[in-house]
């Protein structure tokens, strides 16, 4: 798929390590980024402020005291 199987043992380690490194760092900021979307609706629907489809819909309020807004 990469053309790596051409190169040497070691310099295919190398390259090998270096695509899981850059594949893990994608994998952390991707993560990172859609808990940061996602994580407070979430949160709030755990602590029962905000009902499933509130959420989904992006319709669950952001107040301090937790309510929906309807």
């Amino acid at each position: 798929m990469f053309g790596i199987e051409t190169l040497g043992g070691n310099a295919q380690a190398v390259v090998l390590v270096g695509i899981v490194l850059f594949e893990a760092l994608l994998l952390y900021v991707g993560y990172g980024g859609l808990e940061t979307v996602v994580g407070p609706a979430f949160t709030r629907v755990l602590k029962g402020q905000c009902a499933v489809l509130d959420a989904v819909f992006m319709r669950c309020s952001a107040a301090e005291n937790g309510g929906a807004d309807r």
